[in-house]
């Protein structure tokens, strides 16, 4: 199903319907002041071939917009512009199901968006606003689009500041295995996220510095700046509180590490102690009939004082190196 929306300069108004084709008056070319958006989001395959065909898009750039997972992408053909964008979509950083893919087809004139995003509340926040007395430039659906997608981040990553600071503090005082796999899912998370910040971090860098820049036919550099001064934040913010979940990782390593250290040091002290006296008690333990010592009638307390001696005289020497 094709969802259509198309601005009527005559009566400044906008037309919306629902067709399985193309209306015919789009045979022939738009006028100057028209405006239309088609969503294809309940589209079949068929349908949006159509759209696709009717446009005359490059069959590489069709390809791509008809992917339901691809990489953010900016790709440009005379009239047309793809871009390729993805938003996060799911409630909070305890889980990744998948993006919010935006592929964006869009013109001077026309937009062509399919997106696919399993939160409602986002996939209503994906949607250009359409006004009959306001602006209805394709570029602002395009920028609107844009903010909304770095948006869809911003708002997770604020969250996730306090959330990240009382797990923290959990850590510090009595962390424990069950933390230990909440940091590890949110590191997993964030860095699949990085990911995608990286991408299209680098679509608006390439941008500012490129002359014949396809974002440059329908956005000034201001624009193009403040995207990607945006993706930048967000890709900086990843990349710290990754870096924080890993200092908490390895310091959790750490205490655990040396809480297991004087564990092993006392089992060592009582070890090397005990390991003399054992030595003793297994000499005198032996059975032989003659041994000397087992006709001493003060035998058994001398042996006694002898061990007693050692021990003491063992923790003696571990204080007085400070091994203990």
């Amino acid at each position: 199903m094709i969802l259509l929306s198309y601005f009527e300069p005559e009566t400044n108004s906008w037309r919306q319907s629902t067709v399985t084709q193309l209306p015919a008056q789009l045979a022939a070319p738009l006028p100057a002041d028209a405006r239309l958006w088609i969503n294809l989001n309940d589209a079949t395959a068929a349908e949006m071939q159509l759209v696709l065909q009717h446009f005359a898009i490059a069959p590489t750039l069709a390809e791509d917009f008809s992917r339901q997972r691809h990489p953010p992408k900016l790709e440009a053909q005379p009239d047309f512009t793809l871009l390729i964008m993805r938003g996060y979509a799911d409630v909070d950083f305890t889980e990744y199901t998948s993006s919010a893919q935006v592929n964006l087809l869009y013109s001077k004139q026309v937009l062509i968006s399919r997106m696919h995003c399993h939160n409602p509340q986002l996939l209503k926040q994906l949607e250009p606003q359409l006004s009959n007395n306001g602006s209805n430039a394709v570029a602002d659906w395009v920028k609107q689009l844009i903010l909304a997608v770095s948006a869809s981040y911003l708002e997770k990553l604020i969250s996730f500041e306090d959330e990240q600071s009382d797990l923290e503090d959990v850590m510090l005082h009595r962390g424990n295995d069950e933390h230990m796999a909440r940091i590890m899912r949110y590191r997993s998370v964030l860095r699949k996220i990085n990911r995608n910040l990286a991408y299209q971090k680098d679509i608006f860098s390439d941008a500012m510095y490129e002359e014949q820049n396809p974002l440059l036919r329908h956005f000034n550099t201001a624009d193009i700046r403040d995207f990607y001064e945006k993706f930048e934040r967000l890709h900086s913010m990843t990349d710290l509180y990754y870096d924080q979940l890993s200092d908490l990782v390895e310091g959790y390593l750490s205490t655990t590490s040396h809480q297991i250290n004087e564990r092993m040091k006392v089992l060592t002290i009582v070890s090397t102690i005990f390991i003399p006296l054992t030595f003793i008690a297994g000499i005198y333990g032996m059975n032989f009939i003659y041994m000397p010592e087992l006709q001493m009638s003060n035998g058994y307390f001398m042996v006694l004082t002898a061990m007693a001696l050692g021990g003491i005289s063992g923790l003696i020497w571990f204080k007085i190196r400070g091994w203990w």
